[in-house]
């Protein structure tokens, strides 16, 4: 006999395998974490499976609900786009929280204006932020756990719209008397100088980076790297009190010298290709009324054409 299952209960098993958390799939649906524990206990029952097994990076969906999950997902996606498109979205009375999928300094360049912007439209809304891998970030997407995604990325694919914001160029930051800031930085000044370098621990960033280490390695050119950072806090002080020089893209400098004096900027005396940020979204929330509002939003930010 075939089990009868509640469709919100199938909902709470998308939503959990997209963001391998009980918890956050229940701040996703607007539901209390013991309401995810006992829709997961009755699908367990009715599947006579476990479903997901919890790992190192969360929970891991059963082989069993992985062929679920693989059948129902693209339907629910459907009903829930359908059901959406059809309501009014009132950015002044919402409560709506937001997952844009950023790493820490594309945050530093998103949020502030996006905040200053909507808060006194939408005072109530709220955002996350997640630094996620493109697999990760595609699946957080195609279940609903992220709404947009902001940055250095690929197409994700033919099931996903994407968005130009704009182009970004590597700089070269230091502090304003550094022996290089009173003449123009060459290759050769560049290259023999020592630098601070920053890695942070997660995935979006690096898409980054790998263009800068492209290049270098393609001339065959290799920085002194004194100083390897894992997060961003504090490297303006950092550099304000060193002679290194940290090389980061244009918009990220921008956020981090806002109001400091002490810090200069130098074009990259190495050639380096442009790179373009994006907006991504699944097709799924294409017409959703809020996050088309929340996308049209960002595009103004940057004065990016609208895609429709």
């Amino acid at each position: 006999m075939k089990p009868e299952i509640d469709l919100n209960l199938l909902r709470v098993l998308c939503t959990v395998h997209s963001t391998r958390s009980a918890s956050k799939a229940a701040e996703a649906l607007g539901i209390t974490q013991s309401g995810v524990s006992n829709a997961l206990r009755r699908l367990r029952a009715s599947f006579s499976d476990p479903l997901f097994v919890r790992c190192a990076d969360g929970m891991q969906a059963t082989a069993r609900a992985q062929e679920l999950i693989d059948l129902i997902a693209p339907g629910m996606a459907d009903i829930e786009s359908a059901l959406a498109s059809g309501m009014a979205f009132e950015p002044e009375q919402s409560s709506r929280l937001f997952r844009i999928m950023a790493s820490d300094l594309a945050q530093m360049v998103l949020m502030p204006r996006l905040l200053a912007q909507l808060m006194p439209l939408a005072p109530n809304i709220r955002f996350e932020t997640v630094d996620a891998s493109p697999e990760d970030g595609r699946r957080g997407m195609e279940g609903g756990s992220i709404d947009l995604v902001f940055g250095n990325w690929s197409a994700f694919g033919l099931d996903f719209h994407r968005q130009v914001l704009f182009s970004e160029v590597f700089v070269v930051l230091m502090r304003a008397d550094h022996p290089l800031s009173k003449r123009r930085l060459t290759r050769s000044a560049y290259l023999k100088a020592r630098h601070l370098d920053y890695r942070p621990g997660g995935v979006s960033y690096q898409s980054l980076r790998q263009v800068l280490d492209k290049v270098l390695q393609s001339q065959n050119q290799k920085r002194h790297v004194t100083f390897t950072a894992a997060h961003a806090l504090g490297l303006a002080s950092v550099l304000s009190e060193s002679d290194l020089l940290l090389t980061l893209p244009s918009r990220l400098v921008d956020a981090i010298t806002a109001g400091r004096k002490q810090l200069v900027v130098r074009p990259l005396p190495i050639d380096s290709p442009e790179m373009t940020i994006t907006l991504q979204w699944h097709a799924r929330v294409h017409r959703d009324p809020s996050v088309t509002w929340l996308r049209r939003s960002i595009a103004q930010l940057f004065s990016a054409p609208e895609k429709l």
